[in-house]
């Protein structure tokens, strides 16, 4: 038999519930901040520092090349007479040096860009049980909380009015709150999951993204054969887009253990390259807000780091699915209708 619970105080648990989305608020803006500066170094190093050193050491050359040209040419033209070029020499030391400096900052940045990349990863990895707690367990506690504070109101409010009734049995509560199943949390599948479209990014935004090959290790697994030979068969399975057809992703999905694959409904525009966009958005499923920048390659490029990936790449337009460790976890068509169910782990 459980034993009772001596309540002192309902206003107790409120606070307590205030305390805890003030903490878990706090972390989250910490988290962001951190992810925010951790994306902006990492674009930094990986693609405006290298394009930046690649022109800088092109016209450092140049103008090493041009100052040569100047001395061979004033010496010709006053051949056979000695000429002075001392000035001219002076100039072109001080160019191999600016080139020898931008060549010592190229090479360092092709040195810590894979070394940020590294250390970011390890980061995530380090702080993904304390993200996990904050995004899971304790807004599990605080619906508890309130779930709590409710029935003790309510039992107070009856024992004002039948003062024979027994103490509060803490049982009632359940063992614990980090032990509910997520059944608990008062949420259907498209609710959990239908906003990440406004996550998709918009066709403006993508036409200035230049596709490039990842060489990230990918950490949300892949489909399964008998996955993808079902979700083939679904009613919303389209033809399959090009080879070369592009496909963007936010920075933080490529390291995620949860990612959703969302596909902007209707026809994107040409974009200036005349590559195809088409459609399809990868995000990270833990705080999608946070993408730490983006990314784009090609069907192909991903087909190969993701196998059996354009099973769901073949979905039409408006569709979106959820893959997390491997499993497909949802496929929601362009209606928000639920095809695809599973909470495998």
């Amino acid at each position: 038999m459980a034993e009772s619970a001596r309540i002192n105080s309902v206003t107790a648990l409120r606070d307590l519930k205030v305390a805890l989305n003030q903490f878990i608020e706090q972390v989250n803006i910490a988290f962001a901040s951190v992810d925010a500066e951790i994306g902006r170094t990492g674009q930094w190093l990986q693609q405006e520092r290298p394009a930046y050193y690649k022109h800088a050491v092109r016209r450092a050359e140049d103008a090493v090349t041009r100052a040569k040209s100047d001395i061979s040419r004033k010496q010709y033209m006053r051949a056979p007479e000695p000429v002075s070029v001392v000035e001219e020499r002076k100039v072109l030391e001080k160019l191999k040096r600016r080139l020898e400096e931008l060549q010592r900052k190229q090479d360092a940045v092709r040195k810590w860009a894979p070394r940020w990349e590294r250390e970011a990863m390890m980061y995530k990895s380090t702080c993904r049980p304390l993200t996990e707690y904050v995004s899971a367990t304790l807004p599990r506690a605080i619906e508890r909380l309130e779930k709590m504070a409710v029935a003790i109101e309510e039992y107070l409010r009856l024992q004002v009015s039948s003062p024979d009734l027994k103490p509060v049995d803490s049982s009632a509560f359940g063992e614990s709150w980090t032990d509910q199943p997520d059944a608990f949390v008062l949420r259907s599948t498209v609710e959990k999951y239908a906003h990440l479209r406004a996550m998709i990014l918009s066709p403006e935004a993508a036409a200035e993204l230049r596709p490039a090959p990842l060489e990230t290790p990918w950490q949300a697994g892949t489909v399964s054969p008998p996955d993808a030979e079902s979700i083939a068969k679904l009613s919303v399975a389209d033809a399959l887009p090009g080879d070369d057809d592009l496909v963007f992703l936010a920075w933080r999905a490529v390291a995620a253990e949860a990612v959703f694959l969302a596909r902007r409904p209707g026809i994107a525009p040409p974009r200036p390259d005349s590559r195809v966009d088409s459609g399809w958005f990868i995000g990270p499923l833990d705080k999608p807000e946070q993408p730490g920048g983006y990314a784009c390659t090609t069907v192909a490029s991903l087909a190969q780091l993701v196998p059996n990936i354009r099973s769901i790449l073949g979905l039409r337009p408006g569709c979106l699915a959820i893959l997390a460790s491997g499993t497909v976890r949802s496929i929601l068509d362009e209606g928000d209708r639920e095809l695809w169910h599973s909470e495998a782990t």
